[in-house]
């Protein structure tokens, strides 16, 4: 038999593809063309790539999984003759009919690439049916439990979609595009009479905006790690932004993503199993988050923006979070336009996630460039300066003039690693503005103030000592209060005692003599000589001319100690008139300090 081949294929390819053909499934081959602008190997049904650079669901990008309920009685399906066009459904539980799909999985990616939003989808089913009838449901609302029995309410919004994939056993799928309607006309409904539903279909395969495969072979999955027999797995690749989903200016998101089985190719058939909601992030447009942080306190900080952000200003305190979720392609600027006095700027920290999306900052401007799908998140942190306090103690706060007092100083409510410097200083008044006089300046080191100077005070009167904090970087300055340390010092309170001291003299007179020359000499003895012997305490000799009064002339040696003081007088005598002494202490005077 002879098949023809296609154009770009080889002999080999064309051969595989007829045994394919033979088998009743469309053939996943290698080299086929993707979806302009994607590197997603969505058309060849074998979940690996095949040409370097490109992805496939190992690599698929912002890939996610929905797993369904183990087959038997625990499966859940729609009952009831569900239809798609039933927002209202039931849950059921039990074995899937041998006839049905039953699924087990299913895999959802997607992308922003070359200017389009990419949608990547795959089903994986245990039975092995010719044909293939999915619907991938994709919502911009959280779904309800649809794992538990019973009556459930989808949350369905105007412009949800339905991608369709429709496999008749041959060939490629056909791919179709579905948006739920909730106003207008029935005319817009796809197969039902009533509003809301579904509403006209468009074939994605044959407008070009998708491509899709079912595997012809028995493949493996490397995320589940599982073998799949042919026909049990299926894929497609969708540009949404070429399927008119994201019209220009307008940004659409969407939140979750469940994949159903039909009973046949007619869309209104019966919906049977299904893989319940996983939730998802599809959107055409970026996100940009604004953190608050603030240090030693807290405060009102004011932004604005530009490139057209609503609102265009906003403000945050610490722990505040401004998110701006529908952000259109395009350049904008954020920046940190009102400080509260006594704060500073620390630091602007961005980053930017997300094809074509980028952040730079400058001082207190975070300037964006937003792709789709693209996320920046900023965070500004401000810090103030904590306001502690500066108590202090005297090492005495009475002292006598001519004392030496010192002072002492704690910091309280500043930061551990408190610095800078304590000045201490005493006044003459009560305000801290006369007289000053210098205490020295102390480096504080982790918040410990070393004691100032010591200070000599040699005048009486009430002094004012007064510790002022420079503060640093963490820490605003503070000052101990003027009247809180008073020192008063006193006059001093002597003592006086009394002792006697007596500059001595005596008198001695010579008669009956004969013209008589030579010297008289004058001894006076200390206490601790009463007999007038060894060496006197003074001795002065006067000359002698005649008879007569002679007396000393004592004006330096003072006599101060207690007791009786003796006076012994000696005369030389000379060649007419003979030698004479005085007995001892005949002269004495006594000094008695009681």
């Amino acid at each position: 038999m002879n098949y023809p081949l296609h154009r770009g294929l080889t002999r080999r390819t064309g051969v595989v593809l007829a045994l394919a053909a033979m088998l009743g499934f469309a053939l996943a081959t290698p080299g086929l063309a993707n979806l302009a602008g994607s590197t997603f190997e969505g058309n060849d049904g074998n979940l690996v790539v095949n040409t370097p650079g490109n992805t496939d669901w190992a690599n698929a990008p912002s890939r996610v999984v929905g797993l369904d309920q183990p087959s038997g009685t625990s499966d859940n399906s729609f009952g009831q003759g569900t239809k798609e066009d039933d927002a209202n459904v039931s849950v059921v539980t039990g074995s899937i009919p041998p006839q049905k799909s039953n699924l087990t999985r299913f895999y959802v990616a997607n992308e922003f690439a070359a200017g389009s939003n990419f949608l990547y989808l795959a089903w994986e089913r245990s039975n092995v049916l010719g044909s293939a009838n999915m619907d991938f449901e994709i919502n911009k609302l959280a779904q309800p439990n649809l794992t538990t029995p019973g009556p459930k309410t989808l949350n369905r919004s105007a412009g949800d979609l339905l991608i369709t994939f429709d496999f008749g056993g041959s060939g490629a799928p056909v791919l179709g595009l579905l948006k739920w309607v909730t106003s207008g006309s029935t005319s817009q409904c796809f197969s039902a009479n009533a509003l809301p539903c579904w509403g006209n279909r468009v074939n994605l395969s044959a407008a070009g905006f998708a491509e899709g495969a079912v595997n012809a072979v028995t493949v493996n999955d490397p995320i589940a790690n599982v073998s799949l027999p042919a026909g049990t797995f299926g894929e497609a690749a969708v540009n949404l932004t070429a399927a008119g989903v994201f019209p220009p200016g307008t940004c659409l998101a969407f939140g979750s993503a469940f994949l159903k089985s039909r009973s046949s190719a007619s869309f209104p058939a019966e919906v049977k199993d299904f893989v319940a909601p996983q939730p998802v992030d599809i959107r055409n447009c970026g996100k940009i988050v604004i953190h608050k942080v603030t240090q030693n306190g807290d405060a009102t900080f004011g932004y604005t923006t530009t490139g057209g952000l609503t609102p265009a200003t906003f403000s945050l305190s610490n722990g505040g979070t401004r998110t701006y979720d529908d952000v259109l392609v395009g350049n904008y600027t954020v920046d940190e336009s009102t400080l509260p006095a006594e704060w500073t700027f620390v630091s602007l920290v961005c980053d930017a996630n997300g094809p074509g999306t980028s952040v730079s900052t400058n001082s207190t401007t975070a300037s964006i460039t937003m792709g789709a799908e693209g996320l920046v998140d900023c965070t500004y942190t401000n810090k103030t300066r904590v306001q502690p306090s500066i108590a202090t103690t005297l090492s005495a706060e009475t002292i006598q003039v001519g004392g030496t007092v010192h002072d002492s100083a704690a910091l309280s409510g500043a930061t551990a690693d408190a610095g800078g410097t304590v000045t201490y200083t005493v006044y003459t008044d009560n305000a801290c503005s006369q007289g000053a006089q210098s205490a020295g300046t102390v480096t504080v080191t982790n918040g410990v103030v070393p004691d100032s100077d010591p200070v000599t005070f040699n005048s009486t009167g009430t002094f004012y000592w007064q510790a002022a904090y420079s503060g640093d970087a963490n820490n605003k300055p503070a000052t101990s209060v003027c009247t809180t340390e008073v020192l008063v010092v006193t006059p001093r309170n002597p003592a006086i005692s009394t002792a006697q001291h007596v500059i001595p003299n005596d008198d001695a007179s010579i008669s009956g003599a004969l013209n008589p020359t030579g010297s008289i000499t004058f001894s006076l003895f200390s206490p601790a000589a009463p007999t007038c012997s060894g060496t006197p305490a003074l001795t002065q000799t006067v000359t002698v001319s005649g008879n007569g009064p002679y007396s000393p002339t004592n004006t330096t040696f003072v006599a101060s100690t207690e007791g009786t003081w003796r006076w012994q007088v000696t005369y030389s005598g000379d060649s007419n008139n003979n030698a004479a002494t005085s007995a001892c202490g005949v002269e004495n005077f006594t000094i008695d300090n009681g």
